[in-house]
């Protein structure tokens, strides 16, 4: 498989599975959202964190949708989730997000590892860009 068949698969494992999203309603724009409040990490850095809670809509959605992001270890935080940073795996999936459009990953996706576990080698795969 291909470098970019296998980010392709990784991000539709992490979308569907590891954050429990579904194809139905608005997916392109829950897609948009994570990729977006992963790009904002460092959230303690020039309070970022204001503009996680604005992309949220704040108060209890701003901690069920960060608590989410931290809960699938894509993002870590110390004493408060507005503190929170990239995880190796944030780093890798906000890099394959910017590289993967939604149509791609709900078109071309499957599961890697025959449906099997990932391992942290994943998140050290290339995604085709450099851009974080």
């Amino acid at each position: 498989m291909s470098d970019r068949g296998a980010t392709v698969d990784h991000l539709y494992k992490l979308f569907y599975d590891t954050l429990g999203m579904c194809g139905c309603g608005n997916p392109e724009e829950a897609y948009a959202l994570v990729r977006d409040l992963l790009a904002l990490a460092p959230y303690y850095e020039d309070s970022r964190w204001r503009l996680a809670e604005t992309l949220t809509g704040g108060g209890a959605a701003h901690h069920i949708i960060m608590s989410t992001l931290d809960h699938a270890e894509l993002i870590e935080h110390g004493s408060s989730i507005n503190g929170a940073w990239l995880t190796d795996k944030g780093s890798w999936c906000l890099s394959a997000m910017w590289d993967v459009t939604f149509d791609q990953l709900s078109e071309e996706g499957g599961y890697p590892h025959d449906g099997g576990d990932c391992t942290n080698a994943c998140w050290r795969l290339s995604t085709g860009t450099a851009r974080t």
